[in-house]
């Protein structure tokens, strides 16, 4: 049996409080729907102890034992996750829980099932203002659907309490972009076809603006459109502000503890494009680009504006229909060709489609999912 005895705890006091805070980030990723406390005096309040690490020394939410001093924890996940450390809380006094037992992927387990071997066993010290980390055993805790804490004693009272429980972990995650005219629903379905379990995938929707492209009409654009060819005048503003608005999810999801090299960059068409000009331009160094039918907006600007080469070595999946009537698939060649100037040319994949116009296909699915996988592995 393993221990997390002396030397696995650490105390992280000098950390910097938001960074600490954004590692913390996993009960992001907990199913509450599913979540299970037995043995819970009150219902409902074992699910009330995984909250944000800033919101760790609320007394008002704690979950206490009713019959002795057991509780036992089911919490599944809505991907697979790894687990790298644990934070327990609870009073200073014979309340606090005195032992720790993790179980990994058992569902439903039962207080009987606490019987069989954990995969790890840590002896807790009280900390009643939740400093102190218990590293897991990283190599046992990754590829985690389900987790299960058990926690058999506590220093010699009759009821347990406990606070506030943290979870430090990491998943991945695809931020995909839609096209001209189209919102987040539609590519949140097409993505449905070729979902993998441990990823995290967002849709988001752009606004609705005037098109010059489309005789002014309102509808859900990035940025505004003048033309479809490379010497065509571009909405440099709007292009900049829409990356800047991606760039803020991607902080976003940083601070929900997913490391930008975990994060890949994609869209098709406009949102391509937005994709390619986003990564490129970004500070943080990201996993990927996936670029459908799409091409480099403020093409002239590059390799300069390449915010210092970041990305420079960052992998890029370009993929065309070869009878693309609104962004001929030669357009792509020559994106394909820019971007070689851009980043390491060995890093960039372009892929055309025999018969397909301005679409994608199951052909281009699969190479999706292929580049996915390959650069997001299961963690």
């Amino acid at each position: 049996m393993a221990h997390g005895h002396g030397p696995g705890r650490c105390r992280c006091c000098g950390e910097e409080a938001a960074e600490r805070g954004a590692a913390w980030g996993l009960y992001l990723r907990i199913d509450r729907q599913r979540l299970q406390c037995l043995n819970e005096r009150r219902e409902g309040s074992g699910a009330t102890v995984f909250r944000p690490w800033e919101e760790r020394r609320d007394r008002s939410q704690f979950v206490e034992s009713d019959d002795d001093e057991e509780l036992l924890f089911n919490i599944p996940f809505t991907g697979s996750v790894k687990l790298k450390g644990v934070i327990v809380m609870g009073e200073d006094d014979e309340t606090h829980p005195a032992e720790m037992r993790l179980f990994r992927n058992i569902p439903h387990m039962s207080f009987d099932d606490t019987a069989k071997e954990p995969e790890q066993t840590f002896s807790l010290s009280r900390d009643p203002l939740g400093e102190l980390e218990y590293p897991t055993k990283i190599a046992r805790f990754s590829n985690i659907y389900h987790l299960s804490m058990h926690f058999p004693k506590n220093f010699g009272a009759e009821t347990t309490k406990i606070f506030y429980i943290g979870l430090k972990g990491e998943w991945t995650e695809v931020i995909f972009l839609h096209g001209l005219g189209d919102t987040g629903h539609s590519w949140a379905d097409a993505l449905s076809s070729i979902r993998l379990p441990y990823v995290k995938y967002i849709c988001p929707h752009a606004p609705r603006i005037p098109v010059t492209l489309n005789m002014k009409m309102v509808m859900p654009s990035w940025f505004d459109l003048m033309g479809l060819t490379p010497d065509a005048p571009e909405d440099e503003a709007g292009i900049k502000k829409a990356a800047e608005n991606i760039k803020a999810i991607i902080e976003h999801e940083m601070k929900n503890g997913i490391p930008p090299n975990r994060i890949i960059l994609g869209g098709f068409s406009q949102g391509g494009a937005l994709s390619l000009y986003t990564a490129l331009t970004c500070q943080h160094q990201l996993a990927g680009i996936v670029a459908l039918s799409c091409w480099l907006p403020l093409h002239k600007a590059f390799p300069q504006a390449a915010n210092n080469g970041v990305n420079k070595d960052i992998a890029i999946l370009q993929c065309h229909g070869e009878l693309d009537p609104m962004i001929p698939v030669r357009f792509g060649a020559l994106t394909a060709e820019k971007l070689k100037s851009v980043v390491t040319p060995t890093k960039v994949q372009f892929k055309t489609y025999p018969g397909v116009m301005h679409s994608s296909c199951p052909q281009e699915m699969m190479a999706v999912k292929e580049f996915i996988e390959k650069l997001l592995p299961r963690i």
